[in-house]
């Protein structure tokens, strides 16, 4: 298995990351837990002040040229599935079986660089430790998921098709695979929005590390956002809580853009962010970065960041009339123009979580980090911002089992890949804790040598969010036979941020947020 290695000379801060990430697990390797966990710290107070190298990736991308396709007798980069052929057509017919064949027919090409630095860090952040190979080939052999399979192939034809960046190193081969086997092996609906996650994962890593990923993601890490039950009442509670508490947030930190917006219903714009964990944001490398901060401080900090794309483009917002954002900047087909900035974002977001962890703001930070893992919590705040009444009568019901599907602990040592995988599973790693922000600033006293310094929707009832544009109508194929897999062969900012440093963010007083209150 190629690494992130092979893609040649790497620069000081490629280097001093990649440093860091392994002596984390030779600590682990030695059980001196308390020295790795400060390597953890020091790693998230490095991405947050500089962001993750793309030595790797840049190095790959680079050999191609921006609209060509490479060739597989010269190049051992990855060959990739266009937009689907016209069925109708009999040559097209003809050329669609063709395509289709090689979605498990046979191993996808190899990428010159399968794993990347930053996949080797999200394994670190998200805690994964063992990749059960014969598992994952086990589960692909069970051909297609009945009725999710069509809903699969209607999303992932379509993922991220805009993005040059991704189409050069993703086929839409090993994103279906990814997705049929999660279906199959923890017998959980596909929801609209895996397939961004998943095609985020695969960006980075290799296959079975992707799989292993997004398994723990949808499972332990924010459960609450793709959980589906086929009732309108829980489908995707997570992320219509996640949508609310970016407008509650909204509210907190800047009226006057609250006020511009306060017309259009939340779920409108922030449901469709939110519910893709940002994927509607583009450029593709700069959504990455966002992912980065989320791998990093937690996933609970989406809404935050959702805010914060608002608050970072409020001047163009407030030049716009409500109704026509939603055709324009927050549509979810043209989010702010596909203008991401992702520093500028994670800088604001960074000031509000300062302003939100204020003794006053307690109960809304509270919410924030449970409501992507609990979902009496996101119940509780649907209901309430969608009736004014405390939702009392909540039981646990519903909650699903994920003790099958956590993962815990972190990738091996020596980056352990699809292709060593295969021969077994990697050893067992010391699950990382989880770290809240303050924590980084609880070991500076440890700190050597770094400075502080996105259709139709399937599963629930998101009309509202697509009102502006019409989804297309997806194409099925004649049978599903003809698609059949085959078996894998193979606090606190860390710049020491202040109150008064807030200035841009600051909330009106007490008094103004209760006269409001009474008024509504």
């Amino acid at each position: 298995m190629h690494s992130h290695r092979h893609a040649g000379p790497k620069s000081i801060k490629y280097n001093e990351l990649e440093k860091m990430i392994n002596q984390y697990y030779e600590m682990l390797q030695k059980k001196r837990h308390e020295h790795a966990n400060r390597f953890a710290v020091n790693i998230r107070k490095e991405i947050l002040l500089n962001g993750c190298p793309e030595d790797d990736i840049i190095a790959e991308t680079s050999h191609v040229p921006a609209g060509t396709t490479p060739n597989p007798a010269t190049s051992n980069q990855t060959t990739q599935l266009k937009t689907p052929p016209n069925i109708n057509d009999a040559n097209g017919m003809a050329s669609g079986r063709r395509l289709l064949s090689k979605i498990g027919g046979s191993l996808p090409v190899m990428r010159r660089v399968e794993d990347t630095l930053r996949g080797k860090l999200w394994r670190l952040l998200l805690g994964i430790s063992n990749l059960d190979a014969n598992d994952y080939k086990n589960q692909i052999k069970k051909k297609e998921v009945p009725h999710y399979y069509v809903k699969i192939r209607g999303d992932t034809k379509r993922t991220f098709l805009t993005s040059e960046e991704y189409n050069s190193r993703v086929s839409e081969e090993r994103l279906v695979r990814v997705l049929n086997s999660f279906v199959h092996r923890y017998n959980k609906p596909y929801c609209q929005g895996m397939d961004a996650i998943a095609a985020g994962l695969l960006y980075v890593m290799p296959e079975l590390d992707s799989f292993a990923s997004f398994s723990i993601l949808i499972n332990s890490h924010f459960p609450t956002y793709f959980y589906s039950d086929h009732t309108r009442k829980k489908d995707l509670i997570g992320a219509y809580a996640g949508s609310f508490l970016a407008w509650d947030i909204l509210k907190v930190c800047d009226r006057e853009i609250f006020n511009h917006l306060k017309a259009l219903p939340p779920h409108t714009y922030f449901f469709p962010l939110v519910a893709s964990f940002q994927a509607i944001s583009q450029p593709f490398t700069a959504l990455q970065r966002l992912w980065d901060f989320l791998f990093c401080f937690g996933v609970h900090l989406n809404p935050v960041l959702a805010t914060a794309q608002i608050l970072v483009n409020k001047k163009l917002l407030l030049k716009e009339a409500p109704p026509h954002l939603l055709q324009g900047l927050l549509s979810q087909r043209k989010w702010m123009n596909y203008r991401l900035d992702a520093r500028a974002v994670i800088d604001c977001a960074m000031h509000l979580i300062i302003l939100l962890r204020d003794s006053k703001h307690k109960k809304l930070w509270d919410n924030i980090a449970r409501h992507s893992s609990d979902f009496e919590v996101a119940i509780q705040i649907k209901v309430e911002h969608e009736t004014g009444v405390s939702y009392k009568a909540i039981t646990s019901a519903h909650l699903p089992d994920t003790s099958a599907a956590t993962h815990n602990g972190h990738s091996s040592s020596n980056g352990t890949t699809a292709s060593t995988a295969m021969n077994g599973s990697a050893s067992k790693q010391q699950p990382m804790a989880k770290v809240d922000i303050d924590e980084l600033n609880d070991h500076d006293a440890h700190d050597n040598g770094n400075n502080d310094n996105d259709d139709e929707d399937d599963d629930g009832d998101h009309g509202a969010e697509d009102a502006d544009d019409d989804p297309p109508k997806f194409k099925k194929f004649k049978t599903q036979s003809e698609e059949n897999f085959g078996s894998l062969q193979g606090a606190h900012s860390l710049r020491k941020l202040s109150p008064d440093h807030n200035d841009d963010f600051s909330p009106e007083s007490d008094a103004e947020i209760d006269d409001e209150k009474h008024n509504e």
